[in-house]
């Protein structure tokens, strides 16, 4: 799997120094890898797309499924483009 680049993702920031610079979602703590990482582990586990991202969601109910989705979605792009 290709490394994201999320520096064009207006949902996500890089802080040098908070959370070791990790990217995170804009003006929280929680690393995006905890958003991916938690959906690709519930698709790894035989869960269709949205299950997974219905248990995603349950783990992290304040982002939202809209911003679940977001992410996921600019992931899936990024990686289609450096596919290629």
């Amino acid at each position: 799997m290709p490394i994201v680049d999320w520096s064009d993702c207006p949902l996500v920031e890089v802080v040098p120094g908070k959370v070791s610079g990790a990217p995170l979602l804009k003006n929280t703590r929680l690393p995006v890898d905890a958003i991916t990482g938690n959906y690709d582990a519930f698709r790894d586990e035989g869960l269709s797309a949205d299950s997974a991202i219905a248990e995603t969601l349950d783990c992290y109910p304040e982002v939202g499924i809209d911003l679940i989705r977001a992410i996921l979605r600019y992931r899936a792009e990024h990686q289609l483009q450096a596919q290629r």
